[in-house]
């Protein structure tokens, strides 16, 4: 009895074993990349060959869940990232401006023809802010009083302008009336000499107020 039993325990290890080398055995293979020819099939080799390949190379290890999500999330990365070129373009690098201006025949050679300097005009190095007004509703009071302040009306530019002319009208009645008045002042002082001095000086003093008289004209 007891080596039957114990037979039989034996034997169900084996059967476990061997079911879980099975296992492992085709994940293995599963995971493990076959070796493909130029045209795409697998190359042929010998039982003999492949059992030496064995021999000498042990079997890869088994690749884990957490191993496959981490090269999916890696391509995926890298097809996003990476921009695969087909002709790679040559960036040809600038020549620095020389100091000087001029035609030159040669590199090396002095320099030519010297052009006038130009005045470039370069534009805003920044963008203007544009801040959008407001938005006023046309039956507001606010909108209509600055229509009618920008608004102009004939009548009242015809008030303006009478105005402004009774104004040089009275500047000017103003300036003859002062004329008249100097005028007057100066009969009455020639009156008064007239009784004191008498008539011996009237010559002289007729060519001084022709002078005088010719003045005043010439300043009005």
């Amino acid at each position: 009895m007891g080596r039957g039993g114990s037979s039989s325990s034996s034997s169900g290890e084996e059967d476990g074993d061997a079911e879980w080398r099975a296992a492992i055995d085709s994940v293995t293979a599963a995971a493990t990349f076959t070796k493909r020819d130029s045209n795409g099939f697998p190359s042929s080799s010998s039982g003999r060959a492949t059992l030496e390949d064995e021999e000498e190379n042990p079997k890869p290890q088994s690749i884990k869940h957490y191993q496959i999500k981490a090269l999916k999330l890696l391509d995926n990365i890298l097809d996003k990232t990476i921009e695969v070129v087909a002709e790679s373009t040559l960036v040809l690098e600038k020549d620095p401006a020389p100091n000087d201006a001029g035609v030159r025949l040669f590199k090396q050679a002095p320099r030519g023809i010297v052009f006038d300097h130009r005045v470039e005009l370069h534009g805003p190095k920044k963008k203007p802010k544009i801040v959008p007004g407001e938005e006023l509703d046309e039956n507001s009071k606010k909108f209509r009083k600055k229509l009618q302040s920008a608004a102009v009306e004939g009548a009242d530019i015809i008030a303006t302008a009478r105005a402004a002319s009774q104004k040089s009208l009275a500047k000017l009645e103003a300036r003859e009336a002062a004329a008249k008045a100097a005028a007057k002042r100066e009969e009455e002082r020639v009156a008064e000499l007239k009784k004191i001095r008498g008539e011996r000086w009237l010559p002289s003093i007729a060519r001084q107020m022709g002078v005088s008289t010719q003045r005043q004209k010439h300043n009005t």
